[in-house]
């Protein structure tokens, strides 16, 4: 049975939903949080798909569902927009979104390897 990489995006953002609800029972006060889903095309009519999970405390998630593979990502230091980057150092995606596009890029974890766009020119969709 084939699953729509939307599909996966949810399941991982409901995931991290229900992961907060748990911590919210260990504290006093629930944090308070807001999610989203997000379908990208970007050139060459290639298409990815994005969960958002941003957490008022300030801490910011994106799971990003590319080549039949799920990339779990946290929020860094960028100058304009939002830059996501890959929790895994080894497999370091990059998801630079400013406004309703974004750009995927993959920078090896070698000190002297140099940033390598993948996917430009990715506009959000609309939602159906």
């Amino acid at each position: 049975m084939k699953i729509h990489p939307a599909m996966l995006c949810a399941a991982v953002l409901a995931s991290s939903q229900a992961l907060l609800a748990q911590a919210a029972q260990t504290t006093t006060a629930e944090p308070a949080y807001q999610s989203q889903v997000a379908r990208y095309e970007c050139e060459g009519q290639v298409r990815i798909d994005a969960a958002y999970l941003n957490i008022d405390n300030g801490s910011s998630f994106a799971t990003l569902y590319y080549k039949d593979q799920l990339i779990p990502m946290h929020i860094a230091r960028s100058a304009s927009g939002a830059l996501y980057v890959a929790d895994d150092e080894q497999n370091s995606f990059r998801w630079h979104t400013k406004g309703k596009m974004g750009v995927l890029s993959f920078l090896e974890a070698d000190h002297t390897a140099t940033e390598q766009t993948l996917l430009k020119d990715c506009k959000e969709l609309e939602q159906d």
